[in-house]
């Protein structure tokens, strides 16, 4: 499909499309053996991007979400092309996907060391609006990416750092013992249940009933979501040197 002409009037269907293609390609950067094929992959989707129609304004800030997320999943996130879909969707309405601009904008001016105060409004804007449609997911990326840079969502606070010890530690926030963060850095390297109880010297079902418990204490569904959450949010930083006590 994606190296055919798409029909006339598909446009509303596949820029979603096309979007959630985007997303999970960017979930996947960083990930271990999750390079092969993506270049090619990405290239065919910015392809298919650039033969669909936008012939409204909708489509255009559609249009340029997608393709900011295209750069997102190749590394590269910049706020100023995140600015350009913000602005592209304050004239619509789109609720959520303005929310989701909010959230990116907010992301990018976080990892280029921008305006932590302007973050941190738009982290306030993204979550109202997903809470007050109900966008469960949205709300937990958003929070999530409040909890990695230390920003409180509590206006009243005002000012934007967290003010407990707690939220300087990510993991902390989502209950992970010690031995659930040595299990993760294990699940996010990649590693069996079979290898993480080899390297931990544990029973391969423990390592299980370890892996279950992180799945549910992150809100996922499976091992390449934990992982990419553990990347993201940087839940752990390399796999543990040692089995610990």
């Amino acid at each position: 499909m994606l190296s055919e002409t798409l029909p006339v009037g598909t446009h509303p269907y596949v820029w979603p499309l096309l979007h959630t293609a985007a997303r999970a390609e960017a979930a996947l950067l960083g990930l271990p053996d999750a390079t092969e094929g993506r270049a090619e992959l990405l290239g065919r989707l910015r392809l298919a991007a650039r033969r669909l129609p936008h012939p409204a304004p909708v489509w255009a800030a559609w249009s340029l979400l997608v393709c900011a997320e295209f750069d997102r999943a190749e590394g590269r996130s910049v706020p100023a092309r995140w600015a350009e879909v913000v602005r592209a969707f304050e004239s619509l309405e789109r609720p959520f996907q303005l929310a989701q601009a909010r959230q990116r904008l907010a992301e990018a001016l976080l990892d280029d060391d921008g305006d932590r105060a302007e973050a941190a409004s738009l982290l306030r804007l993204a979550r109202g609006t997903a809470v007050r449609l109900g966008a469960r997911p949205l709300v937990e990326e958003v929070e999530q990416l409040a909890v990695r840079a230390r920003i409180t969502l509590d206006a009243a606070t005002g000012g934007g750092a967290a003010p407990t010890e707690r939220s300087a530690d990510p993991a902390a926030v989502f209950g992970l013992t010690v031995r659930e963060r040595d299990v993760l850095a294990l699940v996010a390297a990649g590693r069996s249940n079979r290898q993480i109880a080899e390297r931990l010297f544990i029973s391969p079902k423990t390592a299980s009933v370890h892996v279950s418990r992180i799945l549910a204490k992150l809100g996922v569904a499976g091992r390449g979501e934990a992982a990419a959450m553990a990347h993201r949010l940087r839940l752990v930083d390399v796999e543990p040197a040692a089995a610990r006590g």
